[in-house]
């Protein structure tokens, strides 16, 4: 006889058999996107991950760390079958260099429809621009009352030990120094762009380890000038910073950040949908917003405050680098600034 226990048991048992089989749910979507941390990081995931991505089923891990770092992971990955990224934040011109030696995929247009967006000084068969500003001057209104108009004034002994760069930008202000003494700032490695930041760094350059910690500079009076992208100046007006831009006369160099796929990317066409979304008009507006970094698509209008901020002066001069000769010159920039001006 059996007892009421193995009754229910045998009777949910042939309830089972005669149910039709169920397949498991599809697993979802994953990939990996090496960036930068902090604020950058945090916008992704608010602006382009969680509202835009998850919705469809796309799970999204931040590989975060420093530029220099993740570059040279592509390159020791270039011969695994799978890399370790799907997607590779990176400055313009480090894009650049990577892709022309081979390690980045080459961006199928139609699986970006954004892509059409793009504003076409800033385009790239392997790159896709995510965000930019114009590199300006910096200064303390309440403790400069003439505002630098050229990298030349920074070399004035007035502002001896008060002038601030970012150790990372050593790139862009090096091409900002062979604008101001060649007139082409794609001479990073002549004598003269040399000598011009050598003059620099003998007034007293204080060197900061981070963009951040510039603005804390001019917060604490430490400094009263510096380089910077305009996007920062915004940023730090907002939170209270006394500071202000001046754009060189000697034109604005165009820092540009966006992201590549790796060639060995192991969820390729789920990174096409993260560049994708990254490039909808919502999310742009908020990095407008948040970070102060202009659109890099022409159908994501600025209005309000944001609009104000961001309006460019009707004069300014636009300079964007040729990062074909510039990829060419970036280690050895490297190298020189770090034993010339970060060593010493």
């Amino acid at each position: 006889m059996l007892t009421p226990g193995r009754r229910l048991v045998l009777a949910g048992a042939a309830g089972a058999l005669s149910l039709p089989f169920i397949r498991p749910a599809r697993a979802a979507e994953q990939m990996v996107i090496g960036t930068w941390g902090g604020d950058y990081a945090n916008l992704l995931r608010a602006n382009v991950e969680e509202p835009l991505l998850v919705p469809k089923g796309i799970t999204v891990v931040q590989d975060l760390g420093d530029e220099d770092p993740r570059i040279a992971k592509l390159y020791a990955q270039r011969r695994l079958p799978r890399g370790a990224v799907d997607v590779a934040c990176a400055q313009a011109n480090r894009g650049y260099e990577v892709s022309a030696a081979g390690l980045a995929e080459p961006i199928d247009e139609k699986k970006v429809p954004n892509l059409a967006h793009v504003l076409p000084h800033l385009r790239n068969d392997a790159y896709a621009p995510h965000i930019y500003s114009p590199q300006v001057l910096i200064y303390n209104p309440e403790k400069v009352s003439s505002p630098p108009t050229s990298f030349k004034d920074l070399l004035d002994p007035k502002y001896k030990g008060r002038v601030g760069l970012g150790n990372g930008n050593y790139f862009y202000v090096m091409m900002a120094a062979a604008q101001a003494a060649t007139g082409d700032l794609n001479k990073v490695d002549t004598d003269a762009a040399r000598d011009m930041m050598g003059k620099l760094n003998a007034n007293g350059l204080r060197l900061y380890p981070s963009t951040d910690s510039i603005g804390a500079g001019i917060k604490s009076g430490e400094i009263d000038v510096g380089i910077i992208w305009l996007a920062r100046v915004i940023m730090w007006q907002n939170a209270g910073i006394p500071v202000k831009a001046s754009f060189p006369r000697e034109g604005n160099i165009l820092y540009v950040s966006g992201m590549l796929i790796p060639r060995n990317a192991p969820n390729k066409e789920t990174a096409y949908k993260y560049l994708n979304a990254m490039l909808e008009p919502s999310a742009q507006a908020e990095f407008a917003a948040k970070m102060g970094y202009l659109p890099t698509v022409d159908n994501c209008p600025l209005t309000g405050k944001v609009g104000e901020q961001l309006a460019l002066p009707a004069d300014v001069k636009m300079l964007p680098p040729d990062y074909s000769v510039l990829g060419k010159l970036q280690s050895a920039t490297s190298e020189w600034w770090k034993k010339n001006i970060a060593g010493a």
